[in-house]
């Protein structure tokens, strides 16, 4: 018998609600709440997420987290972002450099 992997998209859920968030599936995405905050979470290529909300975060396997990091600080979102990178023992929390932010 094979090995039985978790979808990508449920182990994101899994990430968000050890960190306390409230999670609910958003079509192919899934909508992080906490307080005030709303997270709008994503598996897809940066080129292929939606763009509403303020905040969004990717999650990647870590052989893909670089990649989609780069991405993502070469273009300009409309939106604040963070990538998450998974691996079979954890993740990894990639935040943008702090130039890439809006000033409050």
């Amino acid at each position: 018998m094979g090995a039985v992997s978790t979808p990508l998209i449920d182990e994101a859920g899994d990430i968000f609600r050890e960190l306390g968030y409230e999670v609910e599936r958003d079509g192919e995405e899934l909508r992080a709440t906490r307080k005030w905050r709303v997270v709008h979470v994503t598996t897809a290529e940066p080129e292929n997420a939606r763009e509403d909300g303020t905040l969004r975060c990717f999650v990647a396997p870590a052989e893909r987290a670089q990649r989609v990091h780069r991405e993502l600080h070469e273009s300009t979102p409309p939106y604040d972002w963070a990538v998450v990178s998974v691996t079979d023992t954890g993740y990894e929390v990639l935040h943008p450099d702090p130039d890439v932010l809006p000033a409050p």
